[in-house]
């Protein structure tokens, strides 16, 4: 007998990847209305200098750790009395002061690694302890069994380690066009026809596989959103607007940024990835405000690591431990969350983390997921970042 996970595998062979039938007649020009939450995943590959990017401009320490690249204080967008967002940080300024705008301090884990692909692991799997297996969001797909054939997107051509997991659903993308069926598939997609005709079990299987062929190609049809967004990552942020507007019912999408790893010149590199980032997140969660899909939508912005406290001798900064971590959208408990790492008490020259970053992980587990985290991080408990 036919059933949908041989469908599914059939579609996946060719390349192409199946939406839930419920959507199959929907128009993506009118907003979604709200239905599962989403969880987006903003991962700044190389780690970001966050001590550059929220500035304890009050400091003493600060211009003496860093005496070529501290920001001057005159500059720097003050959101408290000792913190601000680097100067180039316009719409995190913006997402701030509409309430829009989480950010947590001081994140990490115990005894940090300072290789981009362990750390990158650990950040993605949340078990410093292991080897690899399952990510820390495949592990949550396993915990919450699903019929839809479609649960998580990644923008990019590998699945990154956090979406591994031992169920189906997960599938990575760059273009929408390529979800089209596969004319190879043309035999199944009859067969699915036939079975729909019948009754009981049979007739089901092949109901859902037919209209999951017209979903498949209604998301072949998507067009990235319109709006004011530039360089790769407003180019990745159209797409994900796009899919969150499709209203697919996906748990989660992520994406990644790069060129944070700033060993060297780093101010001037440092103000133009800040500022892409900056503008192009307030101007997607205008977007999906304007659409009305913003509350069940919850952004995270993360990178492996931060960089050390201490600038070096090529005006840039080396690998380092704990940064900030921040979170946009609605019905936030916005603020900063955590303590600042001190800047008086470092380790070799690294930041000793404040908040480990699991917490972070179980808070968005029990908000976008409505889930106990403990099966997926352990008994780490939720910060108080979601007012509901």
């Amino acid at each position: 007998m036919l059933n949908r996970r041989d469908f599914l595998t059939a579609v996946a062979a060719g390349g192409s990847v199946l939406a839930l039938p419920r959507i199959a007649m929907g128009d993506d020009t009118k907003p979604a209305k709200p239905s599962e939450r989403t969880l987006v995943l903003l991962h700044l590959n190389g780690g970001n200098d966050g001590l550059n990017t929220v500035i304890p401009y009050k400091h003493r320490r600060y211009r003496t750790l860093r005496p070529g690249i501290a920001l001057d204080r005159g500059r720097v967008h003050k959101v408290s009395d000792d913190l601000g967002f680097h100067p180039a940080l316009n719409g995190f300024r913006d997402l701030w002061n509409r309430d829009r705008l989480a950010v947590i301090n001081g994140v990490g884990y115990p005894n940090p690694n300072y290789s981009h692909f362990r750390a990158t692991e650990i950040w993605f799997t949340a078990e410093p302890e292991k080897s690899p297996t399952y990510g820390w969001l495949g592990r949550t797909i396993d915990t919450k069994p699903s019929e839809k054939p479609l649960r998580a997107i990644a923008l990019q051509k590998e699945q990154p380690l956090s979406l591994v997991a031992g169920s189906p659903g997960v599938v990575t993308m760059t273009d929408f066009g390529r979800f089209r069926v596969p004319s190879g598939l043309d035999e199944v997609t009859k067969l699915y026809k036939e079975y729909g005709k019948l009754e009981g079990t049979q007739g089901k299987v092949g109901q859902a596989g037919e209209q999951a062929i017209r979903v498949a190609e209604r998301i072949a049809r998507l067009r990235p959103a319109d709006g004011p967004f530039y360089a790769r990552l407003g180019q990745d942020l159209r797409k994900v607007i796009a899919l969150l507007r499709a209203d697919l019912g996906l748990e989660c999408i992520q994406l990644s940024m790069g060129g944070y790893d700033t060993h060297a010149n780093q101010s001037a590199s440092h103000n133009r990835l800040l500022a892409e980032l900056g503008n192009n997140l307030n101007a997607y969660q205008q977007q999906l405000e304007r659409l009305g899909v913003a509350d069940r939508v919850t952004t995270v912005v993360f990178s492996e690591f931060g960089r050390r406290a201490t600038e070096n001798l090529s005006g840039g900064t080396d690998h380092g431990s704990a940064g900030p971590v921040f979170v946009i959208g609605k019905g936030l408990n916005p603020g900063f969350h955590g303590a600042y790492p001190s800047l008086d008490d470092l380790d070799r020259e690294n930041f000793k983390y404040t908040t480990d970053f699991r917490r972070v992980y179980a808070s968005v587990l029990s908000h976008a997921y409505r889930m106990d985290p403990k099966p997926v991080v352990g008994a780490y408990e939720p910060l108080d970042l979601f007012a509901s």
